[in-house]
């Protein structure tokens, strides 16, 4: 079982719609459909041979009876073909720091967080995303999952996705295109000129259903992690995700907002590029 994959919702290819005027000329800048929008998107993403961007994700999560808690991750990303990657993000806050990477030279895939000697190295990359992904802010997901076609990403798991109004982030104007990710509120801004996705916006509201998960799926996804599948240590994965079943149940009302800024497509690129050396740190 693969613990980072959402389900992806069909996406339905509609064609353009065209406006005849005069019975021979065609309305200029009509917006493309919602579906026809997420699939230009993801073919910019897939066109690419390398991406670079830094950025941040700010989060305020309020928990059903906790007080509101709210995060800000900082990250860089390096993205190559066919699966070189290096994330790398902090959380800081008054009383800490807290530094994390995922990464591979084409040589292996490893993620490290806080309070780690050494990092893990897992089988794939999809594996080192899902790691990453909550330890991140969400960073380690969304621009990565789309660059590499996992069906994880936003522009392919997207469902019941609706065109917005038009919005500008600082500076470039966007689309705005609005659905569900599982049963999470999406909202993406994909900009007009270059078709990349430039902030992402997630919305929990009210009870969250996590499905309960045999132990033999635990044990697998121990493995895809280059653990070893004790008795003990799927013991300890399961009580792990039972408390979080038990708190998303519960309820769980906030959002987050991704944003993506210094973009720059197919940089040059080397192997050097995508190896971390940044200490963890977490005090």
């Amino acid at each position: 079982m693969d613990l980072s994959s959402w389900s992806p919702s069909a996406l339905l290819v509609a064609p353009l719609l065209t406006l005849v005027l005069d019975g021979s000329s065609v309305a200029q800048g009509a917006p493309p459909s919602p579906t026809e929008l997420l699939r230009q998107t993801q073919d910019t993403y897939d066109s690419l041979r390398s991406y670079s961007s830094a950025g941040e994700v700010t989060s305020t999560f309020s928990p059903a009876g906790l007080e509101p808690q709210q995060f800000t991750h900082s990250f860089t990303m390096r993205l190559a073909r066919p699966a070189l990657y290096r994330i790398e993000w902090e959380q800081r806050s008054a009383n800490f720091l807290m530094k994390g990477a995922a990464w591979s030279t084409g040589e292996g895939h490893f993620v490290i967080g806080p309070g780690q000697a050494r990092p893990d190295r897992v089988k794939d990359v999809s594996t080192a995303l899902s790691m990453a992904t909550g330890i991140s802010g969400g960073a380690a997901n969304t621009i990565p999952g789309t660059f590499f076609g996992l069906g994880h990403g936003p522009l392919k798991a997207l469902s019941d996705a609706v065109l917005g109004h038009e919005e500008a982030i600082e500076g470039d104007p966007c689309y705005l295109v609005s659905g569900r990710v599982a049963k999470i509120g999406t909202t993406l801004w994909i900009s007009k000129t270059s078709k990349l996705l430039r902030q992402i916006r997630h919305d929990f509201e009210g009870p969250m259903e996590m499905p309960k998960i045999k132990d033999d799926d635990l044990r697998k996804s121990l493995e895809s992690m280059n653990r070893e599948a004790t008795d003990e240590a799927v013991a300890t994965m399961k009580a792990q995700m039972e408390s979080a079943r038990k708190m998303m149940s519960q309820g769980m009302h906030g959002f987050s907002i991704e944003v993506h800024r210094d973009i720059t497509v197919n940089p040059p690129l080397t192997q050097a590029d995508f190896a971390h050396t940044v200490a963890i740190e977490g005090k």
